[in-house]
């Protein structure tokens, strides 16, 4: 099935949900972001001939994404509407998300930030250079989705901060390069130049050092976490595979597709029923720059 004619679907259904006023659950842009998202998952498949399993093979693929229940829960009931709309206007076959239903669990907070608390966070590291460091370190594990174990072994060699980009060597030792935004990159330059320099003894390479100028460990940054996150007045404890969780789920709420975002996360599989798909450096950072317009702190 073609892309235009994909597009022409989504754009007949979002017509109709303005005109049946149908949209309370979610906002149009959410319809048209988790819509869009399962469109480019479908890749060749025909919309008006799901096989069944495919459904449950979706959800496969947002559990591996780490998304909070809520989040799969809305996507999954936007595309039930969605497929509903298809059956009774178009004649698909099968609509593979009627008998899934996701359990959310109201007593377990979601392992993510919103917006506002990851802003008290970042606000919350003073103007002490450890402070300064700490915000830095915060705010690149976010901006890029890093693993604490890739956080403790980037160097500064591995940074380009001209084009905000930096490699990382993740899972079976293999390298991916990452983007950061805009405002991160001052604030990159100056932990550096002033801050590291200041903090460091002998010179080792790797960028983020701990009060005696030793490379960070993780455990010294699940400290760190721990530490920020509390007086940042934080909801839950915050541990720092949650920033990478919280970077994953603004992105694919900002309408970036799952194959983008897997590969920013360096995983090697969508689903257990889809191989990976290699995606352009020049795709990549174009759809990362448009997802974070709406997430990027100042």
């Amino acid at each position: 099935m073609s892309t235009d004619l994909k597009q022409e679907y989504l754009s007949n259904f979002l017509k109709h949900i303005k005109i049946t006023h149908s949209a309370s659950e979610h906002t149009d842009e959410s319809y048209r972001h988790d819509i869009e998202q399962f469109l480019e998952y479908l890749e060749g498949e025909d919309l008006l001939n799901l096989n069944q399993g495919l459904g449950y093979a979706y959800v496969n693929a947002l559990l591996e994404m780490k998304l909070a229940q809520a989040s799969i829960a809305r996507k999954i009931s936007s595309l039930r509407t969605f497929m509903k709309f298809m059956q009774l206007n178009y004649g698909a076959l099968s609509n593979p998300f009627t008998s899934i239903s996701i359990r959310q669990s109201h007593k377990k907070l979601p392992g993510f930030l919103m917006i506002r608390e990851l802003e008290d966070l970042l606000t919350s590291c003073d103007e002490t250079d450890l402070g300064k460091r700490n915000r830095v370190l915060i705010e690149l594990m976010y901006a890029c989705g890093l693993r604490v174990s890739e956080a403790v072994n980037l160097k500064i060699k591995d940074l380009d901060i001209k084009n905000r980009t930096l490699m990382v060597v993740g899972k079976g030792d293999k390298e991916r390069y990452l983007f950061f935004y805009e405002s991160l990159a001052p604030r990159l330059i100056h932990y550096i130049d002033v801050v590291r320099n200041k903090l460091l003894d002998q010179e080792h390479g790797y960028l983020f050092v701990n009060n005696r100028g030793e490379p960070l460990t993780s455990r010294g940054i699940q400290h760190i976490m721990k530490v920020q996150g509390q007086k940042a007045g934080l909801r839950m404890h915050l541990h720092p595979h949650m920033l990478r969780h919280t970077f994953a789920t603004h992105l694919l709420d900002n309408g970036a597709s799952l194959k983008i975002v897997q590969s920013l996360l360096g995983h090697e599989s969508i689903s257990t029923t889809q191989i990976y798909t290699h995606v352009s450096m020049k795709k990549l950072k174009a759809v990362y720059e448009a997802a974070m317009e709406d997430v990027e702190v100042t």
